[in-house]
């Protein structure tokens, strides 16, 4: 059995705290549990259609466009401060002069990923909406592969602005949960963009395995939820406090976004 994760903005070392889960998870399906480490979304979503990978933490929007190839079922979502959605931001480091996403004009921005919803979907679709078409908006578009990718490149000055995820607080408090915040907590950050909220990430397995196993490996998860150690597991690979089934229309809204970004030829190259 194969578990996969993309490289992200997760605490501590991502690609450790997958191993040790895949242990504690072995001792608990009786199977030998791979942890698979791709480098992108892409290339994630290649070894799904390669059948080299069972089950996967995945992107919702990711979900919705690699099942367009294949069948995918999702299991899980995570729930993070008692929320299942968060929403994209565009950010810029607070030392930048901007205020307004207009002033971005002819400037640097770096992306996630072309298949991530918080970083990059969500954005680009809402700044279209607005007449701001990015391909000839920005100077320069990068993409780093990870949301940690994205923060530092603005932090580092190789990009002026950025596309992560972020939880929007209740008015007047501080913003405690956003890929800036995980990788430089004491750096100030200025929000120009919240986007509106975004399906939290999901376990997903592969269609072709049998139901029995989604249900095993799904309750393994969920029993390890409910153990002290098992939540750190949890958190380290994942930055999830607990899981729950992933209620039935819960991703219907990541279907309209890809099939509006298709509409407006965002996705032409998948």
């Amino acid at each position: 059995m194969t578990l996969a994760v993309v490289p992200s903005a997760t605490p501590g070392d991502s690609r450790a705290a997958l191993l040790e889960l895949c242990r504690v998870l072995r001792g608990l399906l009786g199977v030998e549990v791979t942890a698979l480490h791709p480098e992108t979304y892409g290339e994630l979503t290649d070894l799904f259609e390669k059948g080299r990978i069972d089950y996967a933490w995945m992107s919702p929007a990711q979900m919705v466009m690699a099942g367009e190839h294949m069948r995918l079922v999702p299991l899980l979502s995570a729930v993070r401060n008692d929320k299942t959605d968060y929403s994209s931001v565009l950010f810029v480091e607070d030392r930048s002069p901007a205020r307004f996403t207009e002033q971005l004009r002819g400037k640097r921005i770096a992306w996630v990923d072309r298949t991530s919803a918080a970083g990059y979907l969500f954005v680009r679709l809402q700044l279209a909406a607005r007449g701001i078409e990015p391909d000839a908006f920005f100077g320069a578009e990068l993409f780093e592969k990870s949301h940690a990718g994205v923060v530092r490149a603005v932090l580092e000055g190789r990009a002026d602005a950025g596309a992560t995820f972020a939880e929007r607080p209740t008015d007047g408090d501080p913003i405690t949960r956003a890929g800036f915040v995980n990788v430089a907590p004491d750096r100030s950050i200025r929000v120009l963009e919240w986007t509106a909220t975004i399906p939290n990430d999901v376990i997903v397995g592969h269609g072709l395995l049998a139901k029995d196993d989604h249900r095993r490996f799904g309750n393994a998860i969920l029993t390890l939820a409910e153990r002290e150690d098992g939540r750190r597991l949890l958190h380290n690979a994942f930055d999830a406090e607990r899981f729950l089934t992933t209620p039935k229309n819960t991703l219907k809204p990541l279907y309209d976004l890809v099939r509006l970004a298709r509409a407006h030829g965002l996705l032409a190259h998948l």
